[in-house]
């Protein structure tokens, strides 16, 4: 028997359309106590949760059976129950499919190894119920399965699911000619909830580039607008917020192709329903995301959109809400930076440019494995002694970023390509040149797959994606070091180490990372140096008590010297020279 989706369920409609099915009685009753665990287990009345995909996932991601008082086997069983139920109202990709595999994709999927086979099967499965076959498949049937993984599919981790599936479809790319070749786009895993532009009505891009043009063109008849020409980079991000917004309202249950301008953004519902989207992944709390968010759509609502009155003012009084003010490092980073106050890590640290070599040298694994890792020992290299931010180290030219002058070898960037629009520039040392070369001369040629400029080459001659090269150097980190790091960290553990051995010279740390303001860079570190600003006050006064018994052994001789020494003795055992027999008598004092 079947039944018409309601377009707009609740976990209570559910339990009306699991009486409509013709499922056994038993059945029946085990659905229904799994979608009134679900209810009981998010904390809210089954009328008042809707039954959305990407909201639920992310809602029973947060709950551990452990806590709830379930063993992990009934809770995979709750889940797959509650999964039965919730097809009857939404599309849902079940857990396991069993569309046959199409004649075509299985000949196809019999070319490549059974580990990739596992991970590309369920795709198979989704395009040949679709269609679509190996010999006309395109990038938007592929977006199409990355689009429901994330909105249609109840079990966790989609994002992590698609980042398997895209490794394994570029594998088969690169080393099977029979394969479909087509290249799928990585990204972030972060991002991969992220629809692609045309999953939008065209309106609203076309609403959205005219919001950048404004922004970065300045229009001198115009009564308001911008001050001042925003930059490319500034541009690009405000682009890909746009993207980032209307994707979490399109996941929260609103039809994509209907988000048609700015404005749709901005309405209390979906208003409320982005931010709720990005509060549910930071596990109810704002976030430094959330807060730039919801300050963004506070800009557009004013500038944009021109909101006024109370329609305006809740948004704004919701962005002030979300705010995060805060002065200096997250606490985040100062736990994982306070595994440099141990001075075995820092040497380890220091010198693990040089401990990778070795490996990499004697290793016995294939030359492209260790070709990233001599690459990765590069990248360390530099950032040791050059702390630049990833998407500068990850598009580092040699030709334009790497000057020799006579000698030496300098790292440099015009104002155009740094941050904070100021030119940076940076001698390199000896060791970090030798590195350099090694692995120019011996290694980099391994990853080229076509002529490219860039120091450390990705696909198709371009740079690395800088995510991809800070995952690597991360997870290099942490099997050395055994230590939680990531790329901003290569800043914040220069500016300590340099601390540490010169207690307050902020002004040279302000230089080196290129921060506009002192009071930028003492924000951030004051607290980091502080154990071993201790240790130089604990010296300085060490030294000065030495320095003054020594003077005093001068001026009274020995006598004086022995009565120090009584002193020191008697403070050892807790105890205090009672007469005055045992102290050194002042000058001039009658006896």
């Amino acid at each position: 028997m079947t039944t018409s989706k309601p377009s707009r369920a609740t976990l209570a409609d559910l339990l009306d359309l699991i009486n409509t099915t013709d499922w056994p009685y038993r059945v029946k009753m085990d659905v229904r106590s799994a979608v009134r665990s679900v209810g009981r287990l998010i904390g809210a009345e089954l009328a008042e949760i809707e039954a959305d995909v990407p909201s639920l996932r992310r809602r029973l991601e947060a709950l551990s059976p452990e806590t709830v008082g379930l063993t992990k086997g009934r809770w995979n069983n709750i889940r797959s129950l509650f999964g039965k139920a919730l097809a009857l109202a939404v599309d849902v990709i079940p857990s396991r499919a069993k569309e046959p595999v199409l004649p075509e994709w299985a000949a196809a999927l019999a070319l490549i190894p059974e580990n990739r086979r596992w991970h590309l099967t369920p795709l198979a499965r989704f395009l040949g119920s679709r269609g679509v076959l190996p010999s006309n498949v395109t990038s938007s049937d592929l977006e199409a399965y990355h689009a429901a993984l994330i909105s249609d599919r109840l079990r966790s981790d989609p994002e992590g699911t698609w980042n398997s599936i895209t490794w394994s479809w570029n594998a088969c790319v690169r080393e099977f000619p029979a394969w479909p070749q087509i290249l799928i786009d990585r990204v972030s895993r972060k991002e991969s909830y992220i629809l692609p532009w045309d999953s939008f009505d065209p309106a609203y891009q076309a609403n959205c580039e005219a919001y950048l043009y404004r922004l970065a063109n300045v229009d001198l008849s115009a009564d308001d607008g911008p001050l001042r020409a925003a930059r490319p980079a500034t541009i690009e991000t405000r682009r890909y917020q746009l993207r980032v917004l209307a994707s979490a309202l399109a996941l929260s249950g609103h039809e994509a192709s209907k988000i048609t301008s700015i404005t749709d953004l901005l309405t209390p519902e979906a208003h409320e329903k982005i931010l709720r989207f990005f509060l549910d992944r930071h596990e109810g709390k704002t976030s430094p995301q959330v807060a730039q968010l919801a300050g963004f759509l506070r800009d557009l609502a004013k500038h944009w959109v021109k909101l006024e009155g109370p329609a305006f003012e809740k948004i704004r009084r919701i962005a002030s809400k979300l705010a995060m003010p805060r002065q200096g490092m997250t606490r985040k980073n100062r736990e994982r930076l306070s595994a440099f106050d141990d001075r075995a890590i820092v040497a380890r640290y220091l010198n693990l440019p040089q401990e990778i070599r070795r490996d990499v040298e004697k290793s016995k694994r294939s030359n492209r494995s260790r070709a990233v890792l001599a690459g990765i020992a590069a990248a360390i290299a530099i950032e040791q002694m050059a702390p630049i931010r990833r998407k500068n180290l990850a598009g580092l030219l040699l030709t334009k970023n790497l000057i020799h002058r006579g000698n030496k070898l300098y790292l440099g960037y015009n104002e155009n390509e740094t941050k904070n629009e100021i030119d940076i520039e940076f001698e390199l040392p000896e060791e970090t040149v030798d590195i350099l070369a090694w692995y120019v001369r011996e290694w980099r040629p391994v990853l080229l797959s076509e002529p490219s400029d860039a120091l450390f080459p990705g696909e198709n001659g371009e740079a690395k994606n800088p995510n991809t090269l800070s995952v690597q150097v991360k997870n290099v980190i942490k099997r050395y070091l055994g230590i939680e790091f990531n790329m901003h960290l290569f800043r914040h553990a220069g500016g300590k180490i340099f601390l540490d051995a010169k207690p307050g010279q902020y002004e040279v740390v302000r230089r080196v990372l290129g921060h506009k303001s002192l009071a930028t860079t003492t924000s951030i570190y004051t607290g980091a140096e502080t154990r071993s600003a201790g240790q130089l006050f604990a010296q300085v006064i060490n030294d000065r008590r030495l320095d003054l018994e020594a003077e005093l052994k001068t001026k009274h001789g020995k006598k004086a010297a022995r009565s120090i020494v009584t002193v020191k003795q008697a403070t050892a055992q807790n105890k205090v020279p009672r007469t005055s027999a045992h102290w050194p008598k002042k000058s001039g004092a009658k006896s």
